[in-house]
């Protein structure tokens, strides 16, 4: 594994360490050259990491590294 990989699954896994009580996550994938964004999800907080570095490790592959990959937060209305 890469440097660039192992410093990307670091920062992974602070996100999900940040995160707080919520009704689950969502990962979301925006390409900043064309603006679209994909959500997957949602996931329980393990889930959600595993499928961002999944995401993360694609992009990198396809030469697509200027993709953000993030995991947010879902709130549903109550």
């Amino acid at each position: 594994m890469s440097d660039t990989n192992v410093h990307v699954g670091d920062q992974l896994a602070e996100q999900f360490a940040s995160l707080h009580d919520c009704d689950g996550y969502v990962v979301l994938a925006v390409d900043p050259e064309t603006g679209e964004a994909d959500a997957h999800g949602p996931y329980d907080g393990l889930a959600a990491t595993c499928q961002a570095q999944r995401l993360r490790h694609d992009f990198d592959h396809a030469e697509l590294g200027d993709v953000l990959v993030r995991i947010v937060r879902l709130h549903r209305p109550h």
